[in-house]
């Protein structure tokens, strides 16, 4: 093959898997720096089999890929870097945020989250687990009674003096 041939013969495939190569790349980084060059380093490589008269698919592509990003990461100070991205291929991350997303809100009520989980992980055990059916699984109290095995009158004893307790840190925290 001349090297004309072989320069369309990648541009073709360059245009045809790159939006797919680089979605494959940018959920499977771990910094969204080091897209560009791996990136690179796939295209460089899908050049040299071309230029060797490897047959290239899109899938051979994806090998590569997937190889270069494992790679690039296989150095300790890689895997320092935090992902801002989920594994999942499909994402669309400004989509995936509604309009009436409030940052300031989510962030508080985030924080006042982990203020309660911090106190009740200090608590028994099964006062975490009626908070979480309670107030996550939206039990009612005779549910939740009957599945932990408990009273009516323990599991409201349980829950609402943790609440009046709860309260009074999260007063003392400075928080309400």
């Amino acid at each position: 093959m001349t090297s004309q041939e072989t320069l369309k013969l990648f541009d073709s495939l360059y245009e045809s898997t790159y939006n797919d190569i680089s979605k494959y790349v940018v959920c499977n980084c771990n910094n969204i720096e080091d897209v560009g060059d791996i990136l690179q380093n796939i295209y460089i490589d899908v050049f040299k089999c071309l230029e060797k008269n490897i047959k290239v698919t899109k899938s051979y592509i994806l090998g590569i890929a997937n190889h270069k990003v494992k790679d690039y990461y296989r150095f300790a100070y890689k895997h320092k870097i935090v992902s801002f991205f989920s594994t999942n291929k499909n994402i669309e991350i400004e989509d995936s945020i509604p309009d009436s997303f409030n940052l300031e809100e989510y962030t508080s009520k985030r924080y006042d989250t982990e203020l309660v989980w911090q106190y009740l992980k200090k608590k028994k055990v099964i006062i975490s687990k009626i908070f979480y059916l309670y107030f996550k699984m939206d039990l009612t109290i005779k549910e939740i009674s009957k599945i932990l095995n408990i009273t009516e009158s323990n599991t409201k004893h349980y829950l609402y003096r943790t609440l009046k307790e709860l309260n009074k840190y999260l007063e003392s925290e400075g928080d309400i």
